[in-house]
Order: structure tokens, then sequence, then C-alpha cells
């Protein structure tokens, strides 16, 4: 064995055993076949439908609203390893067992990747042991293995690695190929998911910056740039196949962005060529392609300035959008998500920081360090203000954790009265995980941690609860129809049924999001005028579904309101599927010769 190869053994190996420790608290999820959550399965549904014939360029759901459908703003990069392996295991071992191991495989090879990026950052402020202990202290934040796990197939897990590697080219002495390739990391970054927007700014104006104050920096953003530019150009032609400068959604990265891109190009990248002597010349230069950018976009697409989803029905603003979590500040969330996914890594990375900042500045050096606090304070102020951005902050904190446990438990070792000893050392494993051991602690004085009475009542007579995979599978027995459902459900009800749904989850289709809230909210009558111009077959729910408690909380005389106290109108028939806890109600219309 080499000792390059006997080098990277370590982390591969803790890799191995993350991975083996991961798969099995998800094996649940994993024997379902099915994602975690509704953005996973609906990437699942796209992903079979690219499968099956649907052509690379169009990623439209031709089963939510049909026959209008649901234009999605994913593109298909991250289905590409996916694809690979359910293409190369299929004829082994089946499409369906293929389907689940590359489910299974994907996220834990981005967790790899995540671990050995970590890892490559920490080794450039302080030793190996470290470096290693940081990328296994991975596993232990919160954020970021939920991102992470298997069956996630969401776009979140490829954010965190690109993350990574826009943080870790910083470092790289030969600024010209750090710099081409922070720009196709943060290229590509911003083609997944606009979600990555803030942090690219925020490298990009490090850069501009240091452009400002010393001219050697000029290099790098220039590579940078250029190959932001190009990339992106040749990023959004992979996805799309053409540039339609008339097709313009404010959620995905458009002509109008390449455009505004393109305007502030043409004057900032000569300028950095020729680099001009005076330093306030460059700042004039850096304003004027702001502005130019600034004003092509503004020109272009007016409606997305300010906000991606500027074009968004207020309704569906007002009873959707404000209630999903992971899109708001910390101070909309829950107590318990606040200490769960800010009281570990990020608590002590940024406690970590201020401690080796004031009372321990020659640990690390100073220039490097500073780019980890950068970034990480950074992405630390972002996901106060986004709760989902939060795997990305945790992700920058996990070097400066990995220094803070490795001391800690060093000085806890050096204690020599045995019974002080041993509570340090447990005081270090509280340091890797201080908010969800401390929850857990509260739970289990308090009995938090008992089944909810949902939970027991299906538990004592054998039947699913009534959200879950088995109850939605039950669907089956219906014939092939249109049904509403709440949001979430959606997504799951396509990849387990032949059904097709009114909407889900997902802003591109609010007019038939706006549809659903006003069939749930309105009087029966007034409700059953858009059932029928929808064609909805059946009604199926939750008692205690959240989404829908809202609607009966502001409208006590909406159609739900009513089901949900046993006030059904006579146009709807009560379906009773066995071993399911499920609601389903079918749709008696008017043109059946019924007189209903």
């Amino acid at each position: 064995m080499t000792d390059r190869l006997r080098g990277k053994l370590p982390l591969f190996l803790i890799w191995l055993a993350v991975s083996a420790v991961i798969s099995m608290v998800s094996f649940d999820q994993i024997a379902s076949g099915i994602g975690w959550g509704p953005d996973d399965q609906l990437r699942q549904v796209q992903l079979r439908d690219w499968l099956a014939g649907q052509s690379w360029f169009d990623t439209t759901q031709y089963r939510i609203a049909a026959p209008d459908s649901q234009p999605m703003h994913w593109p298909r990069l991250i289905e590409l390893p996916l694809a690979l392996i359910i293409l190369t295991l299929g004829p082994i071992i089946g499409p369906a067992a293929a389907e689940t191991v590359a489910m299974t495989v994907v996220p834990l090879i981005a967790l790899g990747l995540a671990m050995w990026l970590v890892a490559k950052i920490t080794e450039q402020l302080f030793d190996r042991k470290i470096a290693l202990l940081s990328a296994a202290l991975t596993a232990t934040a919160v954020p970021v293995i939920a991102q992470l796990r298997p069956m996630r197939i969401d776009h979140h897990g490829w954010q965190i690695v690109l993350a990574l590697v826009a943080l870790w080219t910083m470092f790289w002495p030969d600024k010209r190929k750090g710099g081409l390739v922070m720009g196709f990391a943060l290229a590509l970054w911003l083609s997944i998911s606009l979600e990555g927007l803030p942090l690219s700014v925020a490298f990009i104006t490090l850069l501009a910056w240091r452009w400002i104050i010393s001219l050697d920096e000029g290099v790098r953003l220039f590579w940078t740039l250029f190959g932001f530019l190009v990339s992106s150009t040749l990023l959004y032609l992979l996805n799309h196949g053409e540039f339609d400068v008339l097709r313009t959604y404010c959620d995905a990265i458009a002509p109008a962005h390449l455009l505004a891109c393109f305007a502030g190009a043409i004057i900032i990248l000569p300028a950095i060529k020729f680099t001009p002597v005076s330093w306030l010349v460059r700042l004039i230069a850096l304003g004027f392609a702001g502005i130019a950018a600034l004003s092509i976009f503004y020109t272009s697409a007016p409606q997305c300035v300010g906000s991606a989803f500027g074009e968004l029905d207020p309704l569906v603003r007002d009873y959707w959008l404000v209630n999903v979590r992971e899109g708001l500040p910390i101070w909309d969330q829950p107590t318990r998500e606040i200490i769960s996914l800010f009281g570990g890594s990020i608590l002590v990375g940024l406690g970590s920081l201020i401690f080796l900042k004031w009372k321990r500045p020659d640990v690390a050096d100073k220039d490097r360090l500073f780019l980890l606090a950068y970034a990480l304070i950074w992405a630390f102020v972002v996901s106060l203000l986004v709760q989902r951005a939060a795997a990305v902050a945790a992700v920058y904190a996990l070097p400066l954790v990995g220094w803070a446990v490795h001391h800690a438990f060093l000085g806890a070792r050096k204690i020599k009265r045995p019974v002080t000893r041993i509570l340090a050392t447990v005081g270090v494993v509280f340091l890797i995980l201080p908010g969800p051991l401390f929850l857990g602690l509260v739970n289990g004085i308090n009995g938090d941690g008992k089944p909810d009475e949902t939970e027991q009542m299906a538990s004592s007579d054998g039947r699913p609860a009534c959200d879950s995979s088995a109850s939605l599978q039950r669907l089956n027995i219906l014939p092939p129809s249109t049904i509403i459902t709440p949001f979430d459900f959606g997504p799951e009800i396509l990849v387990q049924t032949p059904h097709n749904v009114l909407a889900t989850s997902h802003h591109r289709n609010d007019a038939a999001m706006g549809d659903q809230i006003k069939i749930f909210t309105s009087n029966p009558n007034a409700a059953r005028a858009l059932i029928e111009a929808r064609n909805i077959s059946y009604i199926i729910a939750c008692p205690k579904e959240p989404e829908l408690n809202v609607y009966s909380g502001k409208h006590p005389e909406g159609l739900w309101a009513k089901l949900s106290k046993g006030e059904s109108p006579p146009w709807l028939k009560t379906v009773h599927i066995r071993d399911s806890r499920l609601l389903v109600w079918a749709v008696s219309r008017k043109d059946r010769g019924n007189g209903l």
C-alpha cells in the first residue's frame, strides 16, 4: 500500500463506520423504498419519469394539476449518479431494489465527500489528528447529517458539498486554479438551487474587497468571475437546451440572471485584467459593474427583484409559505428545534472561534483563520434568517469543533483525580452535542420521549398511522383518479400509486395550490364548483394534519371545518379503506345523473 493510500485509509474507515451507523438508524426508511420528505419523494418521481423516457430538458410533473401540469425548478444534474446506479444494477437486482440502493448509496457518497472536504479545510489550520476528528464529527452535526443520510436525495446535501468546495479553494496558493474551481462550484451550486446566492455573494464580495486593497488578489477574482460566467452559461444550456430570454422564473438561474452577469463582466473583467493602480479607480469600476448588472436584471425581470417568490399567489403565500418552517427565520422556530439545530457544532464552533481569537491567537495562521471565520459568520447570519441554511453554518464550524474537542479531551486526561477526570471526560461528550444531549436529558426527565396518542392508537389495533407509507399505499385499491390531499401527502401518493394529485408543496404550481386552499376553506357549494372544475374524484386527509388545522381555524364554515366535525355534504360519500386510518370521501358529480 502506498503512503498516499495509507494516509487516506483512516478517513475512509471513519466514513464506512459512520455510513454503517446512519444506515442502521435509517433502516426503516430504506426498507420502505421512499424518500424522507416531500422533496425527496417528488425528486424520486422526477427521476422515474426521466428513466421512463421523459426528456432531460422537460422536468414538468404531468400528474400534478392535470391537465395543466406543474413545471418544476429542479434541474436533473443531481439525478445523474442516481440514474447511473439504477441503470447498472437494475438488470441484475430489479428496478425497485436498484432504486433503493441508489437512494442509499448516493447520499452516503456525498457524505464521504463532505467529510473529506472538512478534513482538507481543517488541515489548513490544524494538524492531521484534528482534521480526522473534525471529519468524524460530521456525523454529530444534526443539520448536516439530516441532509446526508440514506434516502435523502433532495439537493440540500450537494449544496453542503459545494459550499465546502468553495471555501476550500480560498486556501489554494494557485490563485488561477483556485478561482476557476470556485467559479465552477458557485455556478453549480446556484444551478442546483438559488439558496446558494447569499454565500456566493459573500465569497465574491470578499474577493472583490481584497482586489480593491491589493492588486495581487485580482488574479483569483478574475478567474472566479470568468469561471462562474462560463460555467453558469454552459450549465444553463445543459439544463434547458436553449437560451430562451422570454422564459424567466425567479426561483432558478434564468436568462435574466445570465444577462446581468454578462453586463457586469464586460466592465469588471477588463478592469481586473488591466489592473488600474489607483484603489479608487478599482472601486469605481466595481461600482459601475454592479450598477450595470442590477440595471439589466431589473429591466429584464423586475418581478424577481427582492424575492424569488415575488410572483407567488398571495393566498398561497399567506396560507402555505409562511408555514414552511425551513424557510423561516430562527425566531419563528420552536425552541426545541432551535436548540437541536444551533446548539451543536454551530454554537461550539462560534465559541471556539472567539476563544482562539482572544485567548489563543498563536494556534492557527491568522489569515487562514480569518477565511474560516468569515465563511462561518456569513453562513451563521444567513441561517438566522433562513433555517435550512443552518447545515452550511454547521459544516463550516466543524474544524473549530474538532480543535475544541481534541484539546478539551487532552485537558481532561491530564486531570489527576479520577472522579474529576471522569466528569471532565463526560463534559467533552456534551461539548460535541450540547443542544441535542440537553434536550434528551430534559425529555427523559419530563417523559416527553413517549409515543404520542396517535402512535399509541396505531399500535393498539394493529392499523398503521394515518399519514404512514402503509396507509397511503392502500390507496391503490381505488381506481386511478385525481385526488385532493394535504400538500405534503401528494408526492408520496405519486411515488406509491398511479393517482394524480391536485397540488403538492411546490410553489411553481401556485394556481393549483391556490385552488386547493380555496376548496378546503370555502363553503361546500363554492368548494364543489372548484372540485368539479379540477375533475377531482376523492378527498383524502388525516384528522389532525397541521395544514388542515390552519384551514379550519381560519374558516370555521369552510369545507374542511365541516368535514372534520363529521358534517359531510350530500355530494361526498365516505369511503372506508381496510387497515387504514385515512379519511376518504368520494365525489359524486352532477353529470352522473344522480341529481346531486
